[in-house]
């Protein structure tokens, strides 16, 4: 079977490689490339704590001017994989919510006692899902969030992968994030006639990554928001 990764770099070869040691065929197509845009001078003020639902953040941080401050911080995250990036950046106090925004902001919340009086910074995506500083401001915590990266979509699909899709040529398109299933509608749109649509099978990593494929092709979400599940997922369909 031949499967198509949509995540972006390095993740994606990584994810295609471990598809390839299952026995099967995997093309790679990241349609979203990190954009660092940090500022050079990020406010500290009364920061206590620091807040990460993504990994790429901290790739937007890496060799900033001010991550030996910040890794003297606690911090938390929504998953392990984040926590274990946090960890190898140079940050030792890490807790994982090991899961969704839901329950980072609710770990949060139950140890506030770490950063009593002072506040959350919350480094993240220029378009995000998750809405954590409203949580965190029901619950009485003072946060400020900070764009330090974007993800730029891809212009258009490799000929190879446009032309494979087009003929119908893939089992499955591994889907990461909602805006990766924006884009992938958005460039098959452009490039294969609309029958393609339905013949294909999307594998997504969660419900809100599937949405916006739900109506024109057959979608499966994984049970856990994980790249585990989501491949457990995949090659259990094989």
């Amino acid at each position: 079977m031949r499967f198509l990764v949509t995540r972006p770099q390095p993740e994606c070869k990584r994810t295609a490689d471990l598809i390839r040691a299952a026995g099967h065929g995997a093309d790679e197509a990241p349609l979203l490339e990190l954009e660092a845009v940090a500022p050079a001078q990020l406010d500290l003020t009364a920061v206590s704590a620091l807040v990460f639902t993504s990994r790429r953040a901290l790739d937007a941080l890496a060799g900033h001017r001010q991550l030996g401050l910040l890794q003297d911080l606690p911090v938390f995250t929504v998953g392990d994989a984040t926590a274990a990036a946090c960890r190898a950046a140079g940050f030792s106090r890490v807790l994982s919510a090991s899961g969704d925004a839901s329950s980072l902001g609710e770990l949060i919340v139950s140890k506030r006692g770490m950063f009593e009086g002072g506040k959350v910074l919350y480094p993240a995506a220029r378009d995000r899902s998750s809405d954590i500083e409203a949580f965190l401001r029901e619950n009485g915590i003072s946060s400020e969030t900070v764009v330090v990266y974007r993800m730029a979509a891809a212009g258009a699909l490799a000929d190879d992968v446009r032309t494979r899709l087009c003929d119908g040529g893939y089992d499955g398109v591994l889907i990461y994030s909602r805006r990766t299933a924006e884009t992938f509608l958005q460039l098959l749109g452009s490039s294969c006639p609309e029958t393609v649509f339905s013949g294909l099978r999307a594998f997504a990593i969660s419900q809100q990554a599937a949405e916006p494929l739900s109506g024109y092709m057959r979608v499966e979400a994984a049970d856990d928001p994980s790249e585990k599940a989501l491949l457990e997922l995949v090659l259990g369909a094989c």
